[in-house]
């Protein structure tokens, strides 16, 4: 009986299946890897509502807020410059139009705003008004400070574990305390004053609660 050679052959077939199993690990291993980059760390226990649902539910109430003064930094690009922002979770594009400026907020993040938008709604820190020629050195920061809208819009606190979905009046879809960004004890629903002076309820959108609390008079909370 050739013992040697039924040894080799089982010494093979051991070998071989070692050599499946060493297969099948790695390819669940880089599955997992994938799935796990592509995975969004969403809070397991959040409730996605309409705003009409949110309304119609939540114990929250409108109040009456506003503007704070407060500085922020501006600059003009020399060229286009792409960016994140770690609070609206979104990748944005500043072009070197000479009509765009970069504005970098009280937690460091950055969005672009035209020029006309920076000049009606901040000054220089002195009060004065701002220029365009205020931004001809290109790719330099400068500081330049609010001016302070008390009571000219409602908002309403909702609460971490909530996802409120806002259609805007531009027609972007916007969602309260996204996943993988800070939002403090949750985002806040603005939106401007009807003429007999309740919440305009057609010109709804969301801010990050932490900027919220930052920017944003909370007397009336």
């Amino acid at each position: 009986m050739n013992t040697k050679g039924s040894r080799m052959k089982t010494l093979k077939s051991m070998i071989a299946v070692l050599l499946v199993l060493l297969v099948l690990t790695a390819g669940g291993l880089i599955l997992c890897s994938r799935s796990d980059a592509g995975r969004t760390d969403s809070q397991p226990d959040q409730k996605s509502q309409s705003l009409e649902e949110y309304l119609e539910s939540s114990s929250e109430k409108w109040f009456l807020t506003g503007k704070k003064k407060y500085t922020i930094q501006a600059m003009m690009v020399s060229e286009e410059l792409s960016f994140h922002n770690d609070l609206e979770v979104v990748d944005l594009v500043a072009p070197n139009d000479g009509e765009t400026v970069v504005l970098k907020g009280t937690r460091g993040e950055m969005w672009p705003s035209p020029l006309s938008q920076v000049i009606a709604r901040y000054t220089k820190p002195d009060g004065s008004e701002l220029s365009k020629e205020d931004f001809a050195v290109k790719d330099v920061y400068i500081d330049i400070v609010t001016i302070p809208t008390r009571d000219a819009y409602y908002a309403m606190h909702v609460p971490n574990d909530v996802s409120v979905v806002v259609e805007t009046t531009q027609g972007d879809v916007l969602h309260t305390n996204l996943p993988n960004a800070p939002h403090g004890d949750g985002d806040y629903l603005i939106c401007t004053i009807r003429e007999d002076g309740g919440p305009n309820l057609s010109d709804v959108w969301v801010l990050n609660g932490l900027i919220f609390l930052d920017c944003y008079d909370t007397s009336h909370m």
